[in-house]
């Protein structure tokens, strides 16, 4: 891609005045001299475009050298602006913004990790033919660097594997489940009046959001778009109090939910999933508590790394933001663009380890049925819990030795059909060895 070339100043234009883009202009103006001195010349705020552009930018003090506008397009035909920040959000009207910007000639950076993992082919191509830049490190993991660190710090390495929790929401609630016992409802609540959860936060607890993520890490560590609707996807909804007390105290691990992504050596092959799992208390990510994010790398030459921090805010993304008007405004960084060449295929995720609960009937032979479903499957079975308390029905945990999901699935499907068993169920994944 073509960077802005060397002049007399940086005009930016910023898309969108909710929490992040004030804090953004906020953030911009705050920190102009220090912006201008990395750059080598002057950064200034040009255009502020929103519905309510005016008020919004009253109630942040803006001068009136900036602009408001209701839509976007005096900012694009304006010469003076070089950078657009996309904060629309959504689909349709963001997508229209960013091939409207790529089309007169700006460079874009978003922090819409729903229009980049959805649309990024056509994204990366009309950022191609533009020869300008698309940057979109707010996208992944908010204030985390890892955009950056993947492309620029790790160039030299091959990326084999990423695993991490990208999803601030639902690590709140599993750490709430995990410290205080309450179901996840409970927790969910807890974390909406905080702020820390969206009014309909069903994107995060059904793993949506960070599928979102892992799209966007697997296109650029593959080379091959890879659409996020066909990531294996498993949420926390079946994650029961019980499941993460029953993790910590008898086998020594919490619940996390994970995004996994790993690029074959050769080929267009990409393992994308997003499920919880259950990580050892040892394990770094077993570290990681409330609304933060972390991301483990295996690099080639780097060898393991971790990424931390918050992962959403107002903050961390505004700094993510300007990050990314940094880079596209830097004459001497000569980057092309990533340069997709189709579609990737979605292979089957490694083997592993695997706990099943199942609320099973208390009558003889109930559970030589579940183990005979399990067995036709050729699954392994490493231990059995069965909760000694009466009822109809008792809880009975079951760890598996290392099994391919789709045995899995097959089997619980089979289990699930038994009069002897509940269709009610958790299923969590443990994670391998290899990731330890």
């Amino acid at each position: 891609m073509r960077l802005v070339a060397k002049r007399k100043s940086i005009g930016i234009a910023i898309c969108g005045l909710g929490n992040v883009g004030g804090e953004t202009a906020r953030l911009l103006r705050s920190r102009k001299a220090e912006l201008s001195a990395r750059l080598g010349a002057p950064v200034h705020l040009r255009w502020v475009v929103s519905r309510h552009a005016s008020t919004a930018a009253r109630k942040l003090g803006l001068p009136a050298s900036v602009k408001r506008a209701k839509t976007p397009k005096a900012a694009l035909n304006d010469p003076a602006v070089d950078v657009v920040v996309e904060l629309f959000g959504g689909l349709d009207a963001a997508r229209r913004l960013v091939l409207d910007a790529f089309a007169a000639g700006k460079h874009v950076v978003t922090a819409n990790k729903h229009l980049v993992s959805e649309r990024f082919e056509e994204l990366d191509r009309a950022a191609r033919k533009a020869r300008r830049g698309l940057a979109f490190e707010a996208a992944v993991a908010g204030g985390i660097p890892i955009i950056g660190a993947i492309r620029d710090g790790l160039a030299a390495n091959r990326v084999e594997r990423i695993v991490g929790i990208f999803n601030g929401t639902t690590n709140y609630i599993l750490s709430k489940m995990a410290h205080e016992g309450c179901e996840m409802n409970s927790a969910l609540a807890e974390a909406q009046a905080l702020g820390m959860a969206e009014r309909d936060p069903t994107m995060d607890i059904n793993g949506m959001d960070a599928a979102h993520k892992i799209a966007i890490l697997g296109s650029m560590l593959s080379g091959h778009w890879v659409p996020p609707r066909k990531i294996a996807r498993e949420g926390i909804e079946r994650v029961e109090a019980e499941d993460v007390r029953f993790a910590v105290e008898r086998l020594g691990h919490t619940v996390r939910l994970l995004g996994t992504v790993a690029p074959a050596k050769k080929g267009t092959a990409v393992e994308a999933h997003v499920q919880p799992t259950l990580v050892p208390l040892k394990h770094p990510l077993a570290a990681v508590h409330g609304g933060y994010n972390a991301v483990l790398i295996q690099a080639s030459s780097a060898e393991d790394l971790m990424f931390y921090g918050k992962g959403a805010g107002p903050g961390p993304t505004a700094s993510a933001i300007l990050a990314d008007v940094l880079h596209v405004s830097q004459a001497n960084q000569r980057q092309p663009a990533f340069n997709l060449r189709g579609q990737a295929k979605i292979r089957p995720e490694a083997q592993a380890p695997y706990y099943l609960k199942l609320r099973v009937a208390d009558v003889p032979g109930a559970l030589s049925g579940i183990t005979g479903k399990l067995g036709k499957e050729g699954i392994s079975i490493a231990q059995i819990f069965q909760n000694e308390r009466g009822g109809r029905s008792v809880p009975v945990m079951i760890l598996t030795h290392k099994t391919s999901r789709e045995k899995l699935d097959r089997a619980i499907r089979g289990v699930l059909k038994l009069k002897t068993v509940s269709r009610r169920h958790s299923r969590l994944r443990l994670l391998p060895d290899d990731n330890a």
